[in-house]
């Protein structure tokens, strides 16, 4: 069939359509996919946030015109083009916040290779696929037939060209101005999905890339690390003797009340933390964090870099761990050691679930697959930390060797809200406005050094030895911070940002070590990034060259990096940190020479990785209990699903049968005869982590 050809006006017309009609309806199209697992729906992006969306508009409408130079025809088709690479773009937003909360980076397109690592792998119809390449290929056909050659308008053609390039080229450059400054384009690193809606997809994209880009390293190059690999030599191991477990136990915004005055206080809130805290190696952990930042912390923990040597507002989680790091993870497995992750609240959030993957742990435990008194989304306060010490004792008994554990503790976090009295604070210690918030801090810092002895008398009692090193991640952040830590409440620190006095003392966090053999007293101010190596050498395990660059700073008394703004106050960086700030680049933003010039930097993930303490989950056998059925799940959490024919059946009773293995009842009216059963671990997103094999209730019961 002969497609008959478009007159001028008609060709025209569907140039202005191409020029504006189609990249303002993929603007809206991408929002609408991408907003429908966001909570703020396109309507009220319009209103709340006018200006970004000006600027998204703009953005869109110069990605289509910078091809307006093209011949007419060719021009079309890149419309074409564009607008189903965008759209697969928005949808691609949309399947990663659904699996990890968190939008499309300009990192994940080095990562195309390993899109398996979703833990919710996508199910794409190839079927509906085929059909729409298939309407792809006949739009570009009738583009191409059906369009007249037409005189084209060169004059018009550069101008548009021009007016796109320019409108991207500030955008990108912020020269010579910058629009996203003028609408007030903000990041939230802690919690990406917040500026994805508010920036818009395509604002959102490239904000992030434009903030990620990192300034070249001068004193970079193979040379350079050859040198730092002739000069450290790791420190050997020590075979004799059972290797101990070690246990990072991270608590979330835990700092000792005494700090805010302990002549406001009628007793100790916090005696079991003193205790080990005197009889250990303790002292001042200096945070890269106040109030928040948690993941920062983290990673200096677990990877021995610095948050001093990149962008304060970087979020390293979030921009970097794309592929494997150093850390003690990976250090402590090649020694031997089975390597666990533990955090109380969503899996998804940091992006935790593929970071510790990265950074050499077998398994992560989150608050999905815990047996927690109440599920994370129904409630603002975060889990007591007896389920922490829950999971890290269950751990050690399950695991077969020596254990390293990273734990994060979430019951100190915000919100902090208002208590009239507490046992501990001296009433009217504080203004008014104020001791109420210090009365529920430091209750909920006594619950959580009860919890501290309970865990480390548990550990005494055992026969394997263990290592524990315990800290607050930062300062707690308070509705009324100011005034709390200033003048109007404890009259501890005037301010916080700007006085360097005030800004020290409200980011050395109180710190210990505690050895179940061998422990002694001893004082050290360290970085975060010192926990590893420090624990590595009690354990007698093997480290590597940027190890041993921390255990140099620490034999001359440098365990502490100095902040990046006080350098002048605190001193600069000695020749070991720069060394350690060249390995640190070379493995964020260079080309990863360290993996083959030094010793004991090869890193790769497991291929078993999973989520949860047991490999898998798998249903041991169903009973009859009068009217109900009772179903015994291996590794299967509190919360998992019970989905019959695919539909969740909400009406289920747990309780723990043993260790590992769950026991859920249900009404037998709820399912049928010959339905297909299966338990699964959903997150709040509704993306399953972990499922049992379907099964049928009749054939488990007779087997």
């Amino acid at each position: 069939m002969k497609i008959p050809k478009l007159n001028k006006t008609a060709t025209r017309i569907l140039t202005l359509i191409f020029m504006v009609a189609l990249p303002l309806v993929t603007l809206i199209a991408a929002e609408l996919i991408v907003r429908k697992v966001l909570t703020l729906p396109i309507g009220q992006w319009y209103t709340d946030f006018d200006k970004r969306v000006y600027v998204n508009v703009l953005l869109v409408l110069a990605l289509f015109n910078i091809f307006y130079i093209l011949p007419r025809r060719w021009y079309m088709l890149s419309g074409v083009i564009l607008s189903t690479l965008l759209l697969i773009f928005a949808f691609a937003n949309k399947i990663k916040m659904e699996l990890r909360s968190s939008p499309v980076a300009l990192g994940d397109f080095y990562l195309l290779d390993e899109l398996g690592g979703f833990e919710l792998p996508v199910d794409f119809n190839i079927f509906l696929l085929v059909l729409a390449g298939i309407g792809l290929l006949s739009v570009l056909a009738v583009i191409f037939l059906a369009s007249p050659q037409l005189k084209e308008n060169w004059l018009l053609k550069i101008a548009v060209f021009c007016l796109s390039a320019f409108f991207l080229f500030a955008l990108w450059t912020d020269k010579p101005f910058s629009p996203m400054q003028e609408a007030n384009f903000q990041t939230s690193w802690w919690k990406l999905e917040v500026a994805l809606m508010q920036n818009g997809v395509l604002g959102n994209f490239v904000l992030l890339a434009k903030e990620a880009e990192v300034e070249p390293l001068e004193n970079y190059s193979v040379e350079i690390l050859n040198t730092i690999g002739a000069e450290y030599e790791p420190a050997p191991a020590d075979n004799d003797g059972e290797k101990p477990n070690v246990i990072f136990l991270m608590s979330e915004s835990f700092v000792d009340p005494y700090f805010f005055g302990e002549e406001h206080f009628k007793q100790d809130p916090i005696p079991n933390f003193r205790k080990y805290f005197n009889e250990s190696l303790h002292g001042y952990m200096y945070s890269p964090e106040f109030g928040g930042g948690t993941a920062n912390v983290e990673f200096e923990a677990l990877t021995g870099f610095s948050m001093q040597f990149m962008r304060a507002d970087f979020v390293p989680y979030q921009l970097f761990v794309k592929k494997p790091l150093p850390s003690a993870a990976y250090t402590f497995r090649a020694a031997g050691y089975e390597t666990t992750a533990i955090h109380t609240y969503f899996g998804w959030f940091y992006q935790r679930e593929t970071v510790y993957k990265q950074l050499g742990f077998d398994q992560f435990i989150s608050g999905d697959f815990m047996d927690l008194d109440r599920p994370n989304n129904s409630s603002q306060s975060f889990p007591e930390d007896k389920h922490i010490t829950n999971s890290v004792l269950e751990t050690i008994d399950y695991t077969k060797g020596p254990d390293f554990i990273h734990a994060v503790a979430a019951e100190g976090h915000m919100p902090y809200l208002e208590k009239g009295e507490s046992e501990f604070v001296k009433e009217g210690a504080l203004p008014p406005e104020t001791q109420p918030y210090l009365n529920y801090y430091t209750d909920v810092a006594n619950n959580i050094d009860e919890e501290l002895g309970r865990f480390i008398e548990n550990l005494e009692q055992r026969d394997e030895p263990s290592i524990v090193v315990f800290f607050g991640d930062h300062y707690p952040a308070f509705p009324n911070g100011n005034e709390l830590y200033g003048a109007n409440g404890a009259g501890i620190v005037d301010d916080m940002l700007n006085n360097y006095d005030d800004y020290v003392a409200t980011h050395k966090v109180p710190y210990f070590v505690w050895q179940s053999e061998g422990n002694e007293a001893q004082e050290l101010d360290i970085s975060p990034n010192q926990f590893g190596p420090i624990t590595m050498e009690m354990a007698g395990v093997e480290g590597n060259t940027f190890t041993a660059i921390l255990d140099r700073m620490r034999e001359k008394d440098e365990a502490v990096i100095p902040y990046a703004q006080w350098k002048s106050q605190m001193g600069d960086n000695s020749k070991e940190m720069e060394d350690l700030e060249v390995i640190q680049y070379d493995w964020l933003h260079g080309e990863r020479y360290s993996a083959d010039l030094l010793p004991n930097m090869e890193f790769s993930p497991v291929s078993d990785y999973h989520l949860g303490l047991y490999p898998e989950m798998a249903v041991q056998r169903v009973t009859e209990k009068g009217t109900l059925y009772e179903i015994f799940v291996e590794g299967a959490p509190k919360y998992a699903k019970l989905l019959v024919d695919g539909e969740e059946v909400e009406e289920i009773a747990w309780r723990k049968a043993e260790p590992g293995v769950a026991a859920f009842s249900v009404s037998q009216d709820r399912i049928s005869a010959g339905a297909d059963v299966q338990f699964a671990v959903l997150n709040s997103r509704g993306a399953m982590l972990s499922q049992t094999e379907s099964f049928n209730i009749s054939t488990m019961l007779q087997e």
